[in-house]
Parts: C-alpha cells; structure tokens; sequence
C-alpha cells in the first residue's frame, strides 16, 4: 500500500522510521498498563482499575492510529515483541 502524498521515498523511509520507534514506545507503555491494571491492589482498587482501564484504551486507538499511518506511507509495521524491544526507548524492567 502506498499513498502518494508528496513524501519522497527518503522522507517516508525517515518518518517510518520515527514512527516505528513512537509505536515500540507506545506499545511498552501499554503493556506497562495493562500489567498494572491487572495487579492494582490498595482500597482505591476500584478506581484506580477504571483509570488504567481507560488509559490503555487510549493507547490502543493511539498504537493502531500510528500502524496505520506507517502502512499508509508505504512500509510495513514492526509488530513483533523482540522488534518493539529493539527500538523502544522505555526500558522493560521499570
């Protein structure tokens, strides 16, 4: 899929690029969320799993938002976890 859009090839291939790496971001963040809305403890659990909860479904609109802006400048998406590990700039473990 390509849409021409006035992007050179160079252009497109530099903001795939940025996005990919946007995207790993974003993809961490998520499953940071999901991870805490699923092991929130505490007498605010109620709240605070409504407040994750809403978080990352807005990551997951964002997350699909920017896979789809890649494949509509013509390149494929890194979706696989070793890839987003690859070019995430959050680290995994904090």
């Amino acid at each position: 899929m390509y849409t021409n859009i006035g992007i050179t090839d160079a252009g497109a291939h530099a903001i795939a690029q940025d996005l990919s790496k946007l995207l790993a971001d974003k993809f961490l963040l998520y499953t940071k969320t999901r991870n805490t809305h699923w092991n929130i403890e505490g007498s605010d659990f109620h709240s605070m799993h409504l407040f994750f909860e809403l978080q990352y479904n807005e990551l997951d609109e964002i997350i699909d938002s920017v896979a789809e802006r890649i494949r509509t400048i013509g390149h494929y998406v890194p979706a696989t976890l070793k890839s987003f590990l690859e070019l995430t700039h959050i680290n995994e473990y904090n």
